[in-house]
C-alpha cells in the first residue's frame, strides 16, 4: 500500500522438514493501531492516482486475522 503498488510483497509461507531442524526467528513491524496506512504523497499524482484506500493498521490487523491463510493476501480489502 505504502508503494501504491510499485513493489509487490512475497508470498510467506513455509514447509516444513521432518528430516532436518528448523529455526524461524520471526520480526514484525506493527504501528500503533491508530496509525492511517495510505500511499506515499509522493508516490501518487494525477498520472499515478492512488490504488489503496486509506485506512488505520487496526482494521488491517482484524482483516489479517479473520482472513487466515485462505487466499494469499487480504490487501484487495483495501484496493479502490
Amino acid at each position: 500500500v505504502l508503494s501504491n503498488g510499485v513493489y509487490k510483497s512475497v508470498l510467506h509461507r513455509a514447509l516444513v522438514n521432518s528430516e532436518r531442524e528448523r529455526i524461524s526467528i520471526p520480526t514484525f513491524y506493527c504501528p500503533s493501531p491508530d496509525a492511517v496506512i495510505r500511499p506515499a504523497d509522493g508516490l501518487v499524482d494525477e498520472h499515478n492516482p492512488p490504488l489503496y484506500r486509506r485506512y488505520h493498521y487496526r482494521e488491517y490487523y482484524e482483516s489479517f486475522w479473520d482472513h487466515g491463510l485462505k487466499d494469499q493476501s487480504c490487501i484487495e480489502k483495501f484496493t479502490i
